[in-house]
């Protein structure tokens, strides 16, 4: 999964815990499945929840509740917080 359904993940940066565990999204990078926009938002204006993360296309205005538990799946194929050669 870098596809969450209305979005692609190209870029996931995340504070981690003790174990090495996503804890919350301090930065992501998105494309926008509907407007193919590249959206990136960092903190303090990326929206998140206990347990999730609230995406959002600056482009068309799209938006999609995650689980920081789907975005671990990001994390793993991303390289744990490196940067994407898609995001560049």
């Amino acid at each position: 999964m870098p596809d969450t359904g209305l979005f692609y993940v190209l870029d996931l940066d995340a504070a981690r815990d003790r174990d090495g565990k996503l804890d919350r999204v301090t930065a992501i990078s998105v494309r926008c499945n509907h407007c193919k926009h590249v959206t990136h938002s960092k903190a303090p204006q990326l929206q998140t929840m206990p347990g999730g993360t609230l995406l959002a296309c600056a482009g068309c205005g799209e938006r999609q509740a995650v689980s920081n538990a789907r975005l671990v799946e990001c994390d793993h194929v991303l390289g744990a917080g490196r940067r994407s050669p898609e995001a560049a």
